[in-house]
């Protein structure tokens, strides 16, 4: 089951945002559609080598507003969530996520992840936007064919970055 609580928070947290909302319309990142980015396969295996790397890559792709990206290393320890969503449920999930991450840089607060059960590791990440900055978790999981996924995000830590 996808994690209610990714959603819920992300929710929870834009809903705390003060920013005043001028169209309910969702930009892509500039020259893409986001339905025709889930469309495309992902490039290469899914998820990522390490816990750390995929982290790294899910912030990467963040930054670069690129859904494609982000969906390739979201998953848990049996698969990635898209393939258990429809195309629209992981394209609304992941802007949502998205919005809630936007950063203009971000750093690891500690050198290594901590332990969690079932094998899982989470990392302390620091995010920074204009003038203000929060700490949130993310949570990794090792899945298919030994490759590392973001399983959870701690969304309600970030409402400082929505002022």
């Amino acid at each position: 089951m996808v994690r209610k609580g990714i959603l819920l928070a992300a929710l929870v947290a834009s809903a705390a945002c003060t920013k005043k909302v001028v169209s309910t319309e969702i930009s892509p990142a500039p020259g893409a559609s986001t339905s025709a980015q889930l469309a495309k396969p992902i490039d290469g295996p899914a998820g990522a080598p390490s816990s750390r790397a995929a982290v790294e890559a899910f912030l990467k792709a963040v930054k670069s507003q690129d859904l494609r990206g982000m969906a390739a290393v979201w998953g848990d320890d049996k698969r990635l969530y898209e393939t258990m969503l429809k195309r629209d449920e992981t394209e609304k999930r992941l802007i949502i996520i998205q919005c809630v991450l936007t950063h203009d840089k971000w750093q690891f607060a500690e050198d290594n992840a901590r332990l969690v059960t079932g094998g899982r590791q989470e990392f302390i990440v620091t995010l920074q936007q204009k003038n203000a900055s929060a700490r949130t978790t993310f949570t990794t999981v090792a899945g298919p064919g030994g490759r590392w996924f973001v399983e959870d995000i701690d969304m309600k830590t970030l409402k400082e970055l929505c002022r």
